[in-house]
């Protein structure tokens, strides 16, 4: 086998991930060094993903086929076997079992993809009978025993859970073509999440979460009109996928492919332009939830006043179920997982004052926190700069490495902290938090974390990858917004496989989430029995601040991924982005940018193990570089330099492992090139 068939094998999760290898003890522990893999077997990794994905969706509905059954829903029955579902509840609340039609009937407070879901699948579950009591004679009267199970609600949550499987296999598929031959084991993290059994039928979600699957893969295959309609269908599902624009947009800008980008916008703009002006043109007018005008075209057609429509606004103050839609978001108030629910609990239940039981809490644990954090960069720094060799340059530090910069910047973050958590919270108990406010600070919060990402996208040494940046953008929106349902963490997962396809801190983070929803439930229970069961209110915003905690934490790995690129499992493994598309292997456009920053990087020299020269087809890949050039990949890989140094340093740039599918090298077909300034039209053939 030669170095190029090494470097271009798939790369097998048990070589590279501690808890896979010890996963795989169950099995006979990873492949050993001399071992014979197959040359060929029916169940390719494809396919065996798809299978597991099977087997995790078909948990995930007999964890919930108790509550199919409506006549369960009792005595708190739906919490206390964890089976709650929107699927079965909304079912007649949103007047499907009563042939309601959303949008047109009733105002759904979803996008119109999840409307017409509901109403195509709740169609055919009106074919079978509906509910009806049983009667038995008690002292000559026919009075009534029982009732039948709600077939209709039952064959509604049957075929949804069929749809979503298949959303569910598209979405694994996706995942995994988008990250490569090489790393397509890397979905593994989305077929196997705990969270697919927990909330694969919470809600309607996965359908957004296929469209934004889709429109990755569509992007890494560099084709980005189709990207863009994905992304538009994602955003006519539920608003998250419209994120992915930012990202694109600041990579890109790095690049110097914004026609490419521009090309996914416009079709993202055209994409929900095309679904949600029909929606609006058919929609009724509601007053709440009752009709009380046909939508502009019934009306136009029937000869009614169709002009006085146009505004959105309809008679006896009604309005358009679109814009009811947006109306019923503004004026919502924080939800239960929210950061602003847990305030202003926290503000009523406990005294915000100055040196307060609260106020010291705050001052000691953001103490600790923060100094820990130091302690800890400061050690992974000095650990990395003895274990380095004489031969390898020393990195060059920015003004973020130096000790009192840091020490500096945990200061001023502790002192913030101190200072403003009573006045907050002492605001918040006495005044609340009214929805006006509330959706000012959210968005304000929200733009500022952003502007940061976007930030750490045009400034760190080496271009993110684009999961990384679209991970980090998800976070934010989640853990700044009003609302933050459980069955949001779908959202997440798959960009968390390809962002840092890592188990361990997957796991803690999918714990947190199975946590925060028992707890959410028993909460319930509480609040149901006025105390006589379940937990406090205290538990469950304990659980959500884990959770967010143990998401703030997974963001701050990827940035220190960013910023530290051999700490990247993906680009440790001789790639570049393989999500990237066009993206992938590009340079940027700002040559001078941080010259005395290393912008490129090499794994550790390691030659190939035995077992992989001797394994034959498809093998395995550990970590493996040589200390010289880097084995040809095609004409996508090229020596590169370090910008600002004087001794070259022979690397490569990263390849999709997908081949050179558009051809050519990009203008980096000679040494140094990888940096310098890209011709004057990105997108010339």
């Amino acid at each position: 086998m030669t170095a190029a068939d090494v470097v271009d094998a798939t790369v097998s999760p048990s070589d590279e991930d501690p808890v896979v290898r010890g996963a795989s003890e169950l099995v006979g522990g990873p492949p050993g060094r001399h071992a014979a893999l197959p040359a060929s077997t029916w169940w390719t990794p494809l396919r065996v993903l798809l299978a597991l994905t099977i087997v995790v969706c078909g948990l995930g509905y007999t964890q919930k086929s108790t509550c199919r059954d409506t006549r369960n829903w009792a005595h708190e029955y739906q919490y206390t076997r964890m089976c709650y579902s929107d699927v079965v509840a909304l079912y007649s609340q949103e007047g499907l079992s009563g042939g309601k039609t959303p949008y047109l009937d009733y105002p759904t407070e979803y996008p119109p993809l999840i409307g017409l879901t509901m109403e195509v699948v709740g169609a055919v579950s009106r074919l079978a009978p509906t509910q009806h009591p049983v009667y038995k004679t008690v002292d000559g009267k026919q009075v009534v025993d029982h009732y039948t199970m709600d077939s209709r609600s039952a064959l509604f949550y049957d075929l949804t859970w069929v749809l979503f499987l298949g959303l569910a296999c598209v979405t694994v598929v996706a995942t995994a073509l988008t990250a490569g031959r090489r790393r397509i084991w890397d979905a593994a993290l989305f077929a196997l999440a705990p969270t697919m059994v927990l909330h694969l039928l919470t809600n309607w979600d996965i359908i957004a979460v296929a469209f934004a699957a889709l429109a990755s893969y569509a992007w890494s295959r560099r084709m980005p009109v189709v990207a863009g309609v994905m992304l538009g269908l994602g955003v006519c599902t539920k608003l998250y996928p419209i994120f992915f624009l930012v990202g694109l947009f600041m990579l890109c800008l790095r690049t110097g492919y914004l026609r490419t980008f521009a090309r996914t916008a416009i079709a993202t703009a055209v994409t929900i332009a095309a679904v949600m002006l029909p929606t609006w043109l058919v929609a009724g007018y509601f007053v709440g939830t009752r009709k009380v005008q046909d939508g502009i075209l019934p009306t136009f057609f029937s000869g009614g006043d169709w002009l006085s429509l146009l505004g959105g606004h309809g008679p006896d103050g009604s309005r358009n179920a679109v814009e009811q839609f947006f109306h019923l978001n503004e004026t919502r108030v924080a939800d239960w997982d929210s950061v602003a629910f847990a305030l202003q609990w926290l503000s009523g239940a406990h005294d915000p004052g100055w040196f307060g039981g609260l106020h010291l809490v705050v001052v000691l644990l953001s103490g600790l926190l923060l100094a820990g954090a130091v302690v800890l960069v400061r050690y992974r720094a000095e650990r990395a700069r003895w274990a380095a060799g004489p031969e390898e340059p020393e990195l060059a530090r920015g003004l973020l490495d130096a000790p009192r910069v840091q020490v500096a910047l945990a200061g001023g973050t502790w002192l913030v902290i101190v200072i403003a958590t009573p006045l907050v919270l002492t605001a918040i108990r006495e005044h609340g938090i009214p929805v006006h406010v509330l959706n000012w600070v959210t968005a304000v919060v929200l733009l500022m974390v952003v502007a940061a990402i976007c930030a750490l996208c045009w400034f760190a040494p080496r271009r993110p990858r684009l999961p990384q940046v679209l991970f980090l953008l998800v976070v934010a929106f989640l853990v700044t917004n009003k609302v933050f349902s459980p069955q949001y963490t779908l959202w997440l997962v798959p960009l968390y496989a390809l962002a840092r396809p890592r188990w361990r801190a997957f796991l803690v983070w999918q714990a947190t989430e199975a946590y925060l929803l028992f707890m959410r439930f028993m909460h319930f229970i509480y609040n149901d029995t006025s105390g006589g069961r379940g937990v406090a209110r205290g538990w469950f915003v304990g659980a959500v601040a884990l959770r967010d905690l143990m998401l703030v934490v997974l963001a701050g790995l990827v940035i220190r991924e960013i910023l530290r690129p051999e700490l990247d499992v993906v680009r440790a493994s001789g790639l570049d982005d393989p999500a990237g598309g066009v993206l992938d292997g590009a340079a940027d456009v700002a040559a001078g940018r941080g010259r005395a920053v290393r912008r490129d990087y090499a794994p550790p020299a390691r030659p190939p193990s035995d077992r992989l020269l001797a394994s034959g087809p498809s093998p395995t890949v550990p970590e493996y570089a040589e200390t010289g050039p880097l084995p040809s990949l095609g004409r996508r890989w090229r020596r590169a330099e370090v910008v600002g140094d004087a001794g070259a340093t022979p690397t490569g740039t990263g390849t999709s492992g997908r081949g050179d599918e558009a051809g050519g090298d990009g203008g980096l077909g000679e040494p140094g090139a990888l940096f310098k300034p890209r011709r004057t039209d990105p997108d010339a053939p």
